[in-house]
């Protein structure tokens, strides 16, 4: 009876040990095969607490710079080398456009010189030896009618031996006007001031080349922010991907141990892991890069680049309503760089202005009157003979003077000069190709409008397009985690296989990244888009410290009559020029 038994136990015992061999019953209750499944918002404890990287100590650096978006666009406008130099352009745009207000400059002479001469002579009335004293100023200016006045004050005292001379020495002064006003060509306020008008233009642009610098450094920015952040980010995600892969890795050495899994299956989980740890690597080079590619921007001080950068400015999603006609009418008034081309065409149209002044023929209109006056020692002639009598009369230089002032003794001259040049091929070529030049301006200034209006649309859509794909990645990564609950509850079952496991867990962290990216695509596109309208700058508060530039006010008051302007008849056609 006891040996039946014991047989009995032995039979019982050994289908027990083949039953359980063959039934692929797992035992979850003694040992936990999965932890709960990590949302993809939590990207830290407990989730990730067997996965470290080396990014994860610069939290607790001390000598972390943690940057706000504010904080690093300020720093950037404030410091960017790109802008100081463009701030030193306008600095000499506008110190050119001062420069050209030196054509108004008086122009002061004078002439002071001491003489001698002997010569010899062939007749005793004239004189054999000279000396005198010359001392002559003057002054004179451009108006901004194209004219040209001159004041010339000239005084001499001179001696002669021989000759027939009757006053010696003799003080010799004179005071004489002169005006030259040209008619037809180098006419009119604004051809004489083309250089001031097309140096204040030359300002405008650089004005707005520096705008524009400004807002091209704020997005560069922006997107350099936004970079580091995905990057920071996206190294959660494949520590995330790297806990998962060893815990199947895990599960998998537990079943094997058990005997519900074969001992090569682990070999699928350690690639796995392998692959993750791999990127994990790749993942924390970005963020060093990430990080580079922010402080050349801020142009940080170089003590400061081993310093961590810490993004304390959520990535999140605000949605806007945009309406693109309204905003392609905004970027219109508002681009820099249409302004630029509408001043480069203003500047044109003075070049074409001055060349078809220079094609008519000169006219120009001469004034001249002179006062002079004389003194010295005069010899007293005989009224009746004209002969010397031998006795003096002697007046000083302030005798001269008097008459000078007196306008004892006036001349004046009026006339007219005429140059008429034919058949005058280079003016005229040179009036053609200025009219060519400015259509040619104008039609890349409606280019640019075009091309304006296609890129305020395209962003304008690429706001629409990353909104919907943030609702999309959230979706798909919500159906990726649930999938991956309901495969590893497969795997325990023995329903599945490593390779499926692995595969959607890979599915989960590209949904996990692509949620991510579709966050940090949005915030770029609306800086973009903000760009393409440009009102970046007052969207992100910047303020445009722009250095004030005083132009003189050298006769501002011709500026008012319009009938001194010869390009207020004279407008370019986009046909033939009318010669």
């Amino acid at each position: 009876m006891t040996a039946v038994k014991g047989f009995t136990a032995v039979v019982c015992l050994l289908a027990a040990t083949t039953l359980a061999a063959q039934t692929p019953t797992p035992t979850p209750k003694v040992v936990p095969l999965r932890p709960t499944p990590p949302q993809v918002a939590q990207t830290t404890e407990p989730v990730t607490a067997q996965v470290s990287a080396d990014t994860d100590k610069d939290l607790n650096d001390p000598r972390a710079l943690k940057l706000s978006l504010d904080d690093a666009l300020q720093t950037s406008v404030k410091g960017n080398i790109g802008i100081q130099l463009e701030r030193y352009s306008y600095l000499e745009a506008g110190e050119s456009l001062r420069g050209t207000y030196g054509i108004f400059d008086w122009l002061a002479t004078a002439d002071v010189e001491r003489q001698s001469s002997q010569s010899p002579t062939v007749s005793q009335f004239l004189a054999t030896g000279s000396r005198a004293t010359i001392a002559n100023f003057g002054v004179q200016q451009l108006i901004p009618t194209g004219g040209t006045y001159q004041i010339g004050f000239n005084n001499s005292r001179g001696s002669q031996s021989g000759g027939g001379t009757i006053v010696n020495p003799a003080y010799r002064s004179s005071l004489g006007l002169g005006f030259n006003q040209p008619l037809m060509r180098n006419f009119g306020v604004d051809v004489t001031r083309r250089g001031i008008t097309i140096a204040r233009n030359t300002l405008g642009i650089n004005r707005e080349v520096f705008r524009g610098a400004l807002m091209d450094t704020a997005v560069t920015t922006e997107q350099a922010y936004f970079d580091l952040v995905y990057a920071r980010q996206f190294v959660d995600v494949v520590k995330e991907a790297l806990f998962l892969a060893r815990d199947q890795a895990r599960i998998t050495q537990i079943r094997i141990d058990v005997g519900a899994s074969a001992p090569l299956d682990i070999l699928q989980p350690r690639v796995q892991i392998a692959t993750q740890e791999e990127n994990l690597i790749v993942a924390v080079a970005s963020v060093r890069d990430a990080e580079d590619r922010l402080r050349a921007v801020m142009h940080l001080d170089p003590a400061e680049w081993n310093r961590p950068i810490i993004p304390i400015t959520p990535v999140g999603y605000a949605p806007i309503a945009v309406n693109q006609e309204a905003a392609v009418a905004q970027a219109l008034q508002l681009r820099p760089e249409l302004h630029e081309l509408q001043l480069t065409t203003a500047t044109r149209q003075v070049q074409y202005t001055y060349a078809r002044n220079q094609v008519l023929p000169q006219l120009d209109l001469k004034l001249n009157y002179n006062a002079a006056g004389l003194a010295g020692r005069t010899q007293e002639l005989d009224p009746v003979t004209n002969v010397p009598t031998g006795r003096f009369n002697t007046t000083g230089y302030s005798n001269a003077l008097s008459q000078v002032f007196g306008n004892d003794f006036p001349s004046w001259t009026l006339g007219f000069n005429v140059g008429l040049p034919v058949p005058n091929h280079g003016p005229r070529a040179e009036a053609k190709r200025a009219e060519l030049d400015v259509a040619l301006a104008k039609t890349n200034e409606e280019q640019t409008r075009q091309n304006i209006a296609i890129e305020v649309r395209k962003t304008a859509r690429d706001i629409d397009t990353t909104a919907r794909e943030i609702g999309a990645s959230r979706t798909a990564r919500e159906a990726a985690e649930q999938n991956l609950e309901a495969e590893r509850r497969r795997y325990e079952n023995g329903m599945t296989t490593n390779f499926n496991v692995l595969q959607i867990q890979q599915q989960l962290s590209d949904a996990r990244a692509r949620e991510i990216q579709s966050l940090v695509a949005y915030n770029k596109s609306v800086a973009a888009y903000h760009r393409a309208v440009g009102d970046l700058l007052e969207v992100a508060n910047i303020k445009i410290e722009e250095p004030k530039i005083e132009e003189p006010s050298t006769f501002r008051s011709f500026d008012r009559y319009n009938w001194l302007n010869y390009g207020s008849r004279v407008q370019p056609t986009t046909g033939e020029t009318k010669q």
